[in-house]
């Protein structure tokens, strides 16, 4: 018997909603693309970068008429969120994490709150894109919105609150704002209480695979709330058969592992990396930049992906090195001028060419891939041999084996589309298709074809990579 869900899939950039079929295997059709990204509008004081949500609902809705699909499942970017009013209306556009209404907001939360104490609530990772920091911004400003907010709604639920009439918050969702406990798996009161934050306006956290009813669009399909995180649903994807490294590549990297428990050491803190929920699982991992430097490049180049690995692949190897992390490189703007800038900065070779600054990138992403995978090793105290890469990076296959060379270790590359992929899966589980997460991961390896990289060069790689670490350290 033919079973078939939708997966929608909001990133940072498209929206995409795919028919996902299982009979023996899934058969995966994208059948609808538009455009995500952030719109600037203008303010008193300056402009503000927000998200269109309406205009994403309704390039759902359109889908969802004239489908036959039994369930539909939605998961997006994390720490993003609407606020509603007493009526459930949706009080204004969500702001982009990339505004910068959260510049030095973190460092003013510290003040109130030590960096140990949140850590120790939440197991999150410190970024000032974070949700805690967005609304602590909001009650600086002492802005109106959230005083007349009734509920808080991350991304996806607020699609689920619309397509269901359920206001609640998903698990994994809910575990990147760094206002929810993952230790207690309940949100971190306490937290906001102390920041003047409302604590009302949260909503009950349900689990990933919670079906919440009847489609107010389409009445004969489920709502299901998968989990709602993209990341999530990339990792429950991941084709493991042991314990091993995943990257779940796109706009971000999100390099890590899974755990049965969240990892709470001052020392895990201190680099920063953060226990996200997942299905069943923790995910203990490291946000750190993807293609991002790449897409805010080839707004300038305007030319096709093929076209710039190629040139990449011809250009010269290890001409300079630059650290994707960078404050600098996270908001939008004139991205080539500020990677100009930095190697001016640092006393390196200013690139020009598309090859060149391509391959910069490339090379720096696998380098930055390493130094997150060796502190992994560290703190979990494992030695992994292969590392897992889904998402859209896997069509790269320069960069695949740049990180394979940079890394030491076996790269299996694939499924592309694990993201919508896991967002289905949960669905299936939920239905009573597939029996648990280590059948989901048998079902995706019969399905899809994996390509497997093995480290050419990896000494020379080495030699760079203690070259590039310098950078990486260097106060400019």
């Amino acid at each position: 018997m033919v079973v078939n869900v939708l997966a929608v899939d909001l990133g940072a950039t498209n929206g995409k909603v795919y028919e996902v079929e299982l009979e023996e295997k899934l058969a995966v059709r994208e059948i609808k693309r538009f455009r995500t990204g952030g719109i600037f509008l203008p303010g008193k004081d300056r402009d503000h970068f927000l998200w269109n949500l309406p205009k994403f609902y309704e390039e759902i809705r359109d889908i969802l008429e004239n489908s036959d699909a039994q369930a539909v499942g939605v998961d997006t970017w994390g720490v993003d969120f609407a606020l509603l009013d007493k009526r459930g209306r949706l009080i204004s556009l969500p702001y982009h994490y990339r505004d910068i209404r959260t510049e030095g907001v973190m460092e003013k939360v510290f003040d109130i709150v030590s960096k140990k104490y949140i850590f120790k609530r939440t197991g999150i990772q410190f970024m000032e894109i974070n949700t805690l920091y967005q609304l602590y911004s909001m009650v600086l400003s002492k802005d109106p919105f959230l005083k007349v907010a009734r509920k808080i709604l991350m991304i996806p639920d607020m699609f689920n609150f619309w397509f269901s009439g359920e206001m609640v918050s998903e698990y994994t969702i809910a575990s990147t704002s760094q206002c929810y406990s993952v230790p207690e798996k309940r949100w971190a009161f306490d937290l906001l209480e102390k920041l003047s934050i409302p604590a009302e306006i949260f909503p009950e956290v349900v689990p990933p695979g919670t079906i919440l009813g009847k489609c107010k669009v389409k009445r004969e399909m489920n709502v299901i709330a998968t989990t709602c995180h993209d990341t999530a649903s990339a990792v429950v994807a991941v084709p493991f058969e042991e314990e091993e490294i995943y990257i779940s590549s796109g706009t971000w990297f999100l390099v890590g592992t899974e755990l049965e428990e969240p990892l709470l050491t001052e020392e895990v803190m201190e680099r920063n990396f953060t226990n996200e929920g997942g299905y069943g699982k923790i995910r203990f991992l490291k946000n750190a930049t993807g293609m991002w430097l790449l897409e805010e490049c080839n707004r300038v180049w305007k030319k096709n992906y093929s076209e710039i690995v190629k040139m990449a692949e011809n250009a010269p190897s290890f001409q300079a090195f630059l650290d994707p992390d960078r404050e600098e490189f996270l908001h939008p703007g004139n991205m080539l001028e500020r990677i100009r800038s930095y190697l001016e900065k640092t006393g390196q070779r200013v690139l020009e060419e598309i090859g060149e600054v391509s391959r910069l990138i490339f090379e720096s992403l696998a380098f930055n891939s390493r130094w997150i995978v060796d502190q992994i090793e560290e703190l979990t105290g494992r030695r992994y041999e292969k590392i897992h890469i889904v998402g859209g990076a896997v069509k790269n296959g320069l960069l695949m084996s740049f990180i394979a060379d940079a890394t030491g270790k076996i790269v299996v590359a694939g499924p592309v589309d694990a993201t919508p992929i896991g967002n289905a899966l949960v669905q299936f589980i939920a239905m009573g298709e597939i029996k648990d997460l280590d059948e989901a991961r048998e079902v995706v390896r019969k399905s899809f074809e994996l390509k497997v990289f093995e480290p050419k060069n990896p000494e020379l790689w080495s030699e760079k990579y203690e070259e590039w670490r310098r950078y990486k350290e260097m106060e400019v």
